[in-house]
């Protein structure tokens, strides 16, 4: 066990130096298309722009944003944003920082956030009333090494993910406010390495070919009634092209937790600890509060018991759902995606406040199918759907996105930026 506890820490970075003799152990390059550009592009650009952000399940803010693309005739990046609304955010971050010319790439970032997320219970089951309304604050530090080969069709990295939180209040899906809430400021640290294998001829636009990526993300907070475990992600996409321009991509996702360090599965012990203290709400609100402390610590039983994986859910994968809307010891997601290129195209564009380049505009129809659960043999007991369409704009360096989905609780609409079914997206950032 402990020796599993110091795995993050010491085994971690030596994993990357695997990866310098991947190619002789895979060859692949007959089967890989050719980049339809320069992946380590150095065409400036920038951007300033108005952003107004929509994630279902968390609401929508509006702000500022401001870009810089391939900094000094480099691959370096600068981007920073400021949004305020149902949620509130700030951060700034260099990428692409090549410490070793196309081959040891650096990012760092800065971010703070304000938000009260809609806190569902675990597993398919759950009523989408059933959920806590915890507002917390918090800030984080994040940088991560790359090591990239071969045009960056094959890339290992390490992250690093630290800051800390705390609770402001918690309240019932009614708005009614807990008087027990641990305001107290928390460290949070997570690590992650992982490594992918990008086959396809462009790494922000493709349109054929295949990805495999692998992520082992190691999150552990400063909480002794919280279990820490290990999230290992499977990612796979395939792209096929249609017609002249137009693409079918396909995606399969698997998440699974494992425990490494258990936490407290006691219910009397954990309800001493971090329960709703209902005793102390009015006779008449008491039932009701003992009834939703009860299903609170279940969950929390079961996720010391089994861990998180990765919740589906939001502007990545079941996209008609709120932001982790459902979440368990396991996740299995698959989807499809349409994409109609309306323009194929290289157009320079110099407008005061943005310079870049617009790469074609998109329609887009998609069909999604998730399912969640603690153990594998219930897996696939319950699956939910959603279906809509899109528009996108590709640009130079990034990808606006704007969906709408339907499914079994209703339609949601998504403003994002860059393509659906990432390993790593700025609203799930560990």
């Amino acid at each position: 066990m402990n020796r599993l506890r110091q795995f993050p820490c010491v085994k971690a970075i030596p994993l990357l130096w695997l990866l310098l003799a991947l190619p002789a152990w895979v060859d692949v390059r007959a089967e890989s298309p050719e980049r339809r550009r320069d992946q380590f592009g150095t065409e400036f650009g920038y951007y300033i722009y108005p952003i107004g952000g929509d994630i279902p399940g968390l609401g929508s803010a509006q702000g500022l944003g401001a870009t810089v693309l391939n900094i000094d005739d480099t691959d370096a990046d600068f981007t920073s944003f400021a949004i305020n609304g149902d949620f509130s955010a700030r951060g700034a971050a260099f990428l692409d920082m090549h410490l070793i010319e196309k081959r040891l790439l650096l990012d760092v970032g800065a971010y703070d956030y304000q938000v009260a997320p809609l806190a569902y219970r675990r597993g398919m089951q759950t009523s989408e009333d059933d959920y806590l309304l915890p507002e917390a604050e918090g800030q984080y530090l994040i940088g991560q090494l790359t090591l990239s080969y071969d045009d960056r069709r094959y890339e290992g990295y390490y992250r690093l993910f630290v800051g800390d939180d705390r609770l402001l209040s918690v309240r019932d899906n009614q708005g009614t406010a807990f008087s027990s809430v641990d305001t107290a400021r928390h460290r949070v640290q997570s690590q992650s390495i992982g490594f992918s294998i990008d086959l396809t001829d462009d790494r922000l636009d493709p349109r054929q070919g295949y990805r495999h990526e692998l992520s082992l993300s190691m999150p552990k907070i400063d909480d002794p009634y919280r279990s820490d475990y290990i999230s290992t992600d499977y990612n796979f996409t395939a792209y096929k092209p249609f017609r002249h321009q137009d693409t079918l991509a396909l995606n399969l996702f698997y998440s699974k937790a494992v425990i490494i360090h258990k936490a407290s599965t006691n219910y009397t012990e954990l309800q001493n600890a971090i329960g709703l203290d209902c005793a102390s709400r009015p006779v008449s609100e008491q039932a009701d509060c003992y009834n939703l402390e009860q299903d609170y610590l279940n969950d929390v039983i079961a996720s010391n018991k089994y861990g998180n994986a990765t919740a589906l859910g939001g502007t990545q994968r079941l996209r008609s759902f709120a932001n982790g809307r459902y979440h368990a010891g396991q996740a299995a997601f698959a989807g499809a995606e349409y994409r109609w290129n309306l323009t194929d195209e290289y157009t320079p564009f110099n407008i005061y406040i943005a310079k870049g380049i617009r790469t074609g505009l998109q329609l887009v129809v998609f069909a999604e199918a998730g399912t969640v659960s603690e153990r594998s043999d219930d897996l696939f007991a319950v699956v939910r759907h959603s279906i809509g369409v899109g528009f996108r704009a590709v640009l130079s360096g990034v990808i606006i996105r704007a969906d709408i989905a339907n499914g079994n609780e209703g339609t949601e609409f998504v403003l994002f930026i860059n393509y659906p079914w990432s390993m790593f997206s700025v609203d799930n950032p560990a």
